[in-house]
């Protein structure tokens, strides 16, 4: 995206959203609420396509801005997705990727399906969703959300965020969703821009943890002042640099699964760093630091483990 469009998204979260946006799929568990940030996602969403998110010129630097937020939405998958799909197939609706290597029926116009991790189920207007079977290999549907024959359940899990499993049931199919050829392709855009998510993330716990660094106090000056902090902080700089040019590479699609990697061992880092420097204080709901902490062990895995991406790139 353009620095205008840049500067525009980052205007748009400013000192009083910003806060509400790291939130807004905070939700503790068996919590039947969330009405809330449900409507606060919603007004999030409405703001960044009216500021031209859906037609960015640079989806890297656009995925780095919503991770130094710890936005939580579908526009990410959206992106995917209308790499997939013509625009006017999906217009400015928010879409839901419910893609799996595994198998499914796709019979006389309907599929069905159970995938499990999907972000936002609940408030997307449709899932692209696809499987493999044994003629034609991984292929792709477009439904639309809403159909009687969809049913999902919210997960209970660490990152108290919005992923459902979601199972698909004789689900008819709206339009098909590309060749599986196309699907490695948007899959390496996706996961670059995974990437530069988390490295947006990672600089904002850093950044979080010099603030605290720089406030709190220990035998008559801030704790920042001491070397074998002050060294750790900036070897944590160094990292997220050295990250951020991998991903912001013209040729970081081609080692798209390598970088992830390389993003999600920064942000796993980077957070648990951070968590350390506030100590017990960072535990406490109301800090940030476990905040980045947990999302970063949800958003590291979304699309692949470390591990089983390292064993893809070194296929590749």
């Amino acid at each position: 995206m353009t620095a205008v469009e840049t500067t525009a998204i980052a205007d748009f979260f400013d000192e009083d959203l910003a806060p509400l946006v790291r939130r807004m799929a905070d939700r503790p568990r068996a919590e039947g609420g969330g009405d809330d940030s449900r409507e606060i996602r919603a007004m999030v969403w409405e703001g960044l396509v009216g500021l031209g998110a859906l037609r960015a010129s640079d989806t890297v630097r656009l995925a780095e801005l919503l991770g130094s937020v710890l936005y939580q939405g579908p526009l990410l998958d959206t992106l995917t997705a209308r790499e997939l799909l013509r625009d006017d197939d999906l217009g400015q609706a928010p879409v839901a990727l419910a893609v799996a290597a595994e198998p499914w029926s796709d019979q006389d116009g309907a599929i069905s399906a159970r995938r499990a991790f999907v972000g936002f189920a609940a408030e997307v207007d449709h899932f692209v969703v696809g499987g493999v079977d044994d003629v034609a290999g991984l292929r792709l549907a477009l439904v639309r959300a809403g159909h009687p024959s969809i049913t999902m359940r919210r997960y209970e899990e660490t990152s108290r965020g919005e992923a459902y499993e979601v199972e698909f049931a004789g689900t008819p199919v709206a339009a098909r969703a590309g060749s599986a050829a196309e699907w490695e392709a948007a899959l390496a855009g996706a996961r670059v821009r995974q990437a530069a998510y988390l490295v947006g993330l990672a600089q904002a716990a850093l950044d979080h943890a010099v603030d605290h660094a720089k406030t709190r106090r220990q035998f008559g000056q801030p704790i920042g002042k001491f070397q074998g902090l002050a060294f750790r902080l900036s070897e944590l700089s160094m990292h997220i640099d050295a990250t951020r040019l991998l991903v912001h590479d013209r040729d970081a699609a081609a080692h798209a699964a390598a970088n992830l990697a390389a993003a999600s061992d920064l942000a796993r880092t980077v957070t648990t760093r951070t968590m350390q420097i506030h100590g017990a204080a960072g535990m406490r709901s109301d800090n940030d630091a476990q905040l980045y902490y947990r999302r970063a062990a949800a958003e590291s895995v979304r699309l692949g483990t470390p591990s089983r991406l390292r064993r893809e790139s070194r296929r590749t």
